[in-house]
């Protein structure tokens, strides 16, 4: 029979994560809602975020970073030995296969929850500053520094990407001590992770990749902090035009590749709303791949809009 007392140690040891990230699916839900108010009450009071409460994860143990991952294997598809999970037995069969995790990925719910508590997502003004305060607070700790990383849903300007890649390289050697399940349920290590979220973030902003990961990170944060709006605009188109050499499953391939078509895009996604061009910039491979989907399907040959001469008026 396990118990909870093999699994966690002392708040003062190992690697420190929030008590609402620890648990079953349904604890952190409730643990993590009752945090928000208490967040967005301070947010709103103009006071600092409150720090939750700790426990501490042994190195070595596996964090979840991808929720369709971490309900598969609570729920028992679960093929990998020594993963860590904790299974408490109990006389309720409820109870039998009741798996306490690590779960990342909660920490961009702890954000939502606490925006929309606070009131502050119903403009983009206001969720922006809010975003830029939570993530600005949460990147002081390991826990926030790696939440952050992971968030697929946050503004991925040249911006908010910078605190987010420095927060994860300053905090490295603390989370390199733990092992990951993302999307695939096979662990991973801290490098492979950081890889698999920020690859398109190198590929934009690394001219020369060395293949380690922690400095092209570094050298990307620098090369963000650095650039004018004209690099930032050169690399973008540098780099949507490799996606489109490199993703054989986007539709009209042949007209994203002709002269000006994605300068065209670019410049009808700025004119719409500044803060969507504005997502495209730090790298993110999501983003951009959307964007380019989005083009073909609103202006290329298979769309009612199609005109003949769309990017030749660049």
């Amino acid at each position: 029979m396990s118990s909870l007392k093999d699994f966690f140690v002392e708040p003062t040891d190992g690697v420190l994560f929030p008590a609402f990230m620890v648990g079953d699916k349904s604890t952190c839900r409730r643990k993590l809602k009752a945090e928000a108010k208490k967040w967005a009450k301070a947010y709103l009071a103009g006071r600092e975020f409150p720090e939750p409460k700790l426990v501490g994860l042994l190195p070595g143990s596996i964090v979840f970073t991808h929720g369709g991952t971490a309900d598969l294997i609570a729920l028992g598809y679960n093929f990998i030995p020594n993963t860590n999970m904790v299974v408490i037995d109990g006389e309720a069969a409820k109870e039998e296969k009741l798996h306490f995790q690590c779960r990342a990925f909660t920490c961009s719910d702890l954000e939502y929850e606490t925006e929309s508590t606070a009131d502050m997502h119903r403009t983009v003004a206001k969720a922006q500053v809010f975003q830029q305060v939570f993530a600005a607070f949460v990147c002081k700790f390991a826990w926030g520094a790696l939440g952050m990383a992971i968030c697929l849903f946050h503004y991925n300007s040249v911006a908010s990407t910078i605190p987010r890649i420095a927060a994860a390289l300053r905090h490295w050697e603390t989370l390199d001590t733990l092992l990951y399940i993302d999307v695939h349920p096979s662990p991973i290590s801290f490098t492979q992770l950081l890889h698999l979220y920020f690859k398109g973030n190198l590929a934009m902003w690394v001219d020369q990749p060395t293949g380690n990961i922690r400095a092209d990170l570094q050298t990307a944060v620098e090369q963000m902090r650095q650039a004018s709006s004209e690099e930032i605009y050169a690399r973008l188109v540098g780099r949507l035009r490799e996606l489109v050499d490199s993703e054989q499953d986007l539709e009209n391939r042949e007209w994203l590749r002709s002269p000006g078509v994605i300068e065209m895009g670019l410049e009808k996604r700025r004119q719409r709303d500044q803060h969507k061009y504005d997502n495209l910039t730090g790298g993110r491979i999501g983003e951009q791949y959307s964007f380019l989907i989005g083009v073909a399907r609103a202006y290329g040959p298979d769309s009612e809009k199609y005109d003949p001469s769309f990017g030749a008026k660049t």
